[in-house]
């Protein structure tokens, strides 16, 4: 079950824990050179979800958390789709995510949210990681 919905140039895309989510990312350029893909996926600017590097999908720098679970398409990536699909969600996966296509200088984005079910009545049983992300920053200070 995911939905997507477009706003300016920001996507939301919503996925249950243990399900997967497709984060869409692409370049009107399709006439491109597989030395010439080069593109960044990155979690809240600094984790590394994955790379393409020259045309080919590289995980030596990518961050634990996403071992064996980011996977892209590429078959896709000379139409200039470099969108990232993302397995077995977790509530941390939750946040804005980051596409750096560097020869097109765009740097679209997407943002995430997990929904897992919880115990409760019906009102409660959707609750998302970013809510209680959010209350658990004002009770501790980041160090």
């Amino acid at each position: 079950f995911l939905k997507a919905f477009s706003a300016c140039l920001q996507v939301t895309v919503e996925g249950e824990v243990g399900g997967s989510a497709v984060l869409p990312c692409s370049s009107i350029d399709n006439h491109l050179k597989e030395e010439d893909i080069t593109v960044y996926w990155r979690h809240n600017s600094s984790q590394n979800v994955y790379d393409i590097i020259e045309g080919k999908g590289l995980v030596e720098r990518q961050d634990p958390a996403y071992k064996n679970r980011a996977e892209t398409f590429p078959t896709e990536y000379m139409k200039g789709n470099f969108s990232l699909k993302l397995n077995n969600l977790q509530f941390n996966d939750s946040g804005k995510y980051i596409c750096y296509i560097t020869k097109a200088h765009k740097n679209p984005s997407t943002q995430l949210f997990v929904k897992g079910i919880w115990g409760g009545g019906e009102r409660d049983r959707w609750r998302t990681r970013s809510t209680e992300l959010l209350g658990a920053s004002k009770g501790k200070e980041s160090s």
